[in-house]
């Protein structure tokens, strides 16, 4: 995937902002508080139809006006063009997305057209806040790899919310009514072993090019895993009748406890991932630049499992990746840019990105005050 051209109408600082981006690494080079991350912000709306930042869209919209744009062109790997435009009018809060010209039926119907990868700092909860965090970047890889996936979740979300609704109205009146728990423990069942299976299978698949990024970035081969915490007594490998069963016999076991307290104490919305360091967790123990080395070594593995699942190379999103890096990282970060197709990156030190060769390949754009003036090679 490769995105061409970008225009940003009323998008945070952004009145109106267009870009023509090349194929290799693309450089935002400014200093803080000009709209360097906006721009990121602007094409994480392609490949998930809502902001990777802002919790509501209203939030995006440059203050004093009632709407913002954003349109983009882009190719597929196959040479495919593609129109893709986006708009949300704050008076009326709806959201409108269309796609060659045509309106999509649901925003989320846009997910996976236009896959990205972003790392930035607000990452860093991936390994060092709650398990909530390290769920969501899981959520956000298969939701963009895997429409079923997206599907499955959003139902397991229905259905975790009406069970916990019934579960404390149960503690809170004394008792629920024989057999009204059960319609819902099945379809939390149904969904959430299919969720299990499928991130059980994701972090399978990203084991090793994430040990191999984090021995390459690093420059030392310290032994570094993945592993997917989940129900006691599942394991990589296992089938969805399998998880079906564990979680069933776990949510019998759990069934008094869930009634005390009054919500869902068994299901993928309780699960981890877990960062393994020389054998240890690095949420404990690791250093800022060990923790983002982990996180751009992790990155890198969502990219390639993207590329590998989709048939289609993702976009790479990078938002002040060269902090608490030191020069030796910082160049073996750069270096490995070079062969994962389009990168989008921002720095307020342009001689981080000096030894890029600029050319239409590589681009670099000065961003100030809302505005971006491409730099010549």
């Amino acid at each position: 995937m490769r995105l061409r051209t970008l225009r940003l109408l009323n998008f945070r600082n952004h009145e109106d902002t267009s870009l023509d981006l090349g194929a290799g690494i693309n450089a935002l080079i400014g200093k803080n508080g000009q709209g360097k991350t906006n721009i990121l912000e602007a094409v994480s709306y392609f490949s998930l139809g809502k902001s990777f930042f802002a919790a509501v869209d209203a939030q995006v919209v440059q203050y004093g006006c009632e709407f913002f744009e954003i349109e983009a062109t882009l190719n597929d790997d196959a040479g495919r063009r593609s129109e893709a435009h986006i708009a949300f009018s704050a008076s009326g809060g709806q959201k409108a997305v269309r796609i060659n010209g045509t309106p999509l039926d649901r925003i989320s119907a846009i997910v996976g057209e236009y896959p990205a990868v972003l790392l930035s700092p607000d990452h860093g909860g991936i390994i060092g806040s709650g398990p909530a965090e390290r769920r969501k970047f899981l959520d956000i890889v298969l939701c963009q790899t895997s429409g079923r996936y997206l599907a499955d979740l959003q139902e397991y979300r229905k259905v975790l919310r009406q069970r916990n609704r019934l579960l404390l109205d149960g503690r809170l009146h004394g008792s629920i009514s024989p057999g009204a728990l059960e319609p819902w423990t099945q379809g939390l069942v149904q969904y959430g072993s299919r969720i299990i299976e499928k991130r059980l299978q994701c972090v399978e698949a990203m084991r090793d090019g994430f040990a191999g990024s984090y021995a390459e970035i690093a420059g030392i081969a310290d032994p570094v895993a993945l592993e997917y915490v989940t129900l006691r007594g599942v394991k990589s490998g296992h089938g969805i009748p399998a998880i079906a069963s564990v979680m069933e016999e776990q949510l019998g076991t759990h069934r008094q406890l869930e009634l005390r307290r009054g919500t869902t104490l068994v299901g993928p919305h309780r699960d981890d991932l877990a960062f393994m360091l020389r054998s240890r967790n690095a949420q404990e123990f690791a250093s800022q630049g060990e923790h983002k080395t982990l996180l751009i070594a992790l990155k890198l593995a969502e990219h390639r499992y993207m590329c590998e699942t989709r048939n289609e190379t993702p976009i790479l999103l990078l938002d002040d990746v060269f902090a608490e890096l030191d020069s030796e990282r910082a160049s073996r970060v750069l270096g490995r840019l070079g062969e994962t197709g389009q990168a989008v990156l921002t720095t307020t030190d342009p001689g981080v990105v000096a030894s890029v060769p600029w050319n239409t390949h590589h681009r670099r754009f000065l961003i100030e005050g809302g505005t971006s003036t491409a730099q010549n090679p």
